[in-house]
């Protein structure tokens, strides 16, 4: 008979292993389901002057007023064709505070076991180590696994939540 303490790191287990895929650009990318508070439709902004590049301004959620931050701009992902339009923001909790992150689709969730993540090839590891995990196969397509947790240094962070 399996113990509760074993049952629950079993499910524990499970449910870091599935991760949020979202497009920016013609690229999948996924985020740990327990990293995501939740997915928002982008609404007004309100910009604030003298802001870094990537800071897209502030959202109110229900009340609660959250930096916004374009995610291929802080990642330096550049794209050709980059008319298409920012609709979504996936809330994150980042150094104890919770920050939106546009993207421009959050497809599904899907669930990688341990073996069909591979750390990935030497290229996508150069290009930022601290935020990519690994790399999982879904269907046909790759998915670029992300831990966004040290996306900001805490200069940046200052700044982002300075009152």
């Amino acid at each position: 008979m399996q113990s509760p303490a074993t049952g629950s790191k079993r499910n524990i287990s499970e449910i870091e292993q599935k991760f949020i895929v979202f497009s920016l650009g013609d690229e999948e990318y996924g985020l740990p389901v327990l990293q995501v508070h939740e997915i928002v439709r982008l609404s007004e902004l309100i910009k604030v002057p003298h802001s870094r590049e990537y800071f897209m301004g502030l959202m109110d959620i229900r009340g609660r007023v959250l930096p916004v931050i374009d995610l291929k701009k802080k990642l330096g992902i550049h794209l050709e064709d980059d008319a298409q339009k920012l609709d979504r923001a996936i809330i994150l909790e980042t150094a104890g505070r919770r920050v939106g992150l546009s993207v421009d689709k959050v497809s599904h969730v899907v669930r990688f076991a341990a073996e069909e993540i591979d750390s990935g090839p030497p290229t996508v590891k150069t290009v930022s180590t601290r935020f990519i995990t690994g790399v999982g196969k879904y269907k046909d397509r790759f998915v670029v696994l992300m831990n966004l947790e040290h996306l900001f240094s805490d200069e940046e962070l200052a700044e982002l939540f300075h009152q």
